[in-house]
């Protein structure tokens, strides 16, 4: 409790997710539900002109991001020649979208819905529904069904090196419970108690229950999946 105050009072509105919303929201920048900043205290949302900017539903912002609706590089051209070239743009978000670690979104970007966005990618501009951009400046690279497809197709793979890693490090095989991003690999519906807290994440517990239920999995049970990933 007592390093919560203190972190409040060094940081301000930037020593929490919750802070940080609840501050934006004060300025008059409209942010929709379920929105997270995980490293709030090194991520920049620019609130000198709130009416610009919307942030939408289910949103991700990971750190340390950078979100415009202002330019100022006009000052250069005050400076040569004395007349003030504005350039303050609306920048939205869409709904269900990811932004990845130093990605900057620079004034008059729009992304759309079902976005993921890249570390470090730079955009400016439309970013089109149901896709994947990345880099500098952002291009998209893959639409959302060939992402979904990509991750598909390597997630035995990388569950297997994550078993063979961790035995490798620690001397002993990992819990079930800490598989939490690969256990449609070997569970059924009958019994997922352990991770309850990853289906509810992005708030569709039942859409995530439901696609658990009509889903055939890999392996019959962890055992199974254990014995695979140890297999030389």
């Amino acid at each position: 409790m007592l390093k919560d105050k203190i972190k409040k009072l060094v940081l301000g509105h930037r020593a929490s997710s919750e802070a940080y919303i609840n501050f934006l929201r004060k300025q008059g920048i409209k942010v929709g539900t379920n929105v997270k900043l995980y490293r709030p205290f090194n991520t920049t949302i620019d609130f000198q002109n709130p009416h610009l900017l919307t942030i939408g539903n289910d949103v991700q912002i990971t750190g340390p991001v950078t979100i415009l609706t202002h330019d100022y590089s006009w000052s250069v051209l005050k400076k040569k020649y004395g007349y003030i070239y504005g350039n303050q743009r609306k920048t939205e978000i869409g709904n269900n979208v990811f932004i990845g670690w130093g990605a900057t979104i620079l004034g008059g970007s729009h992304v759309g819905n079902n976005v993921i966005i890249g570390a470090n990618a730079v955009v400016s501009g439309i970013v089109e529904d149901n896709s994947v951009y990345a880099g500098n400046p952002a291009k998209k690279i893959m639409s959302l069904a060939d992402f979904k497809a990509k991750r598909e197709k390597r997630q035995l793979s990388e569950a297997k090196a994550y078993v063979r890693e961790y035995k490798l490090r620690f001397g002993v095989i990992p819990p079930e419970s800490k598989l939490t991003e690969y256990f449609f690999l070997f569970k059924k519906n009958d019994d997922v108690k352990t991770f309850h807290e990853m289906l509810t994440l992005m708030g569709n517990y039942e859409n995530s229950v439901k696609e658990l239920e009509v889903h055939k999995p890999a392996f019959n049970n962890y055992e199974e999946f254990i014995d695979y990933c140890l297999k030389d």
